[in-house]
């Protein structure tokens, strides 16, 4: 079983574009490049359950929303 939802990468990304904001903004304050987080976002890495988590709190959405 795995910790984060499949579409865990989708929620976040949806969030991103739903509060405005920049993948460039959102990766300098969770300490990735934005090339590394918009590979998170459109799936071609495997999101981290840290990085989720890190994303996730910086965007206000609730953990439960990308976890199993």
């Amino acid at each position: 079983m795995t910790l984060l939802k499949e579409n865990a990468n989708s929620i976040l990304k949806k969030e991103l574009q739903d509060k405005g904001l920049k993948q460039k903004f959102v990766a300098e304050n969770i300490g990735v490049t934005t090339a590394y987080l918009s590979q998170l976002l459109n799936g071609s890495k495997n999101l981290s359950v840290e990085i989720a988590i890190k994303t996730a709190r910086f965007l206000n959405v609730p953990l439960e929303k990308i976890f199993n």
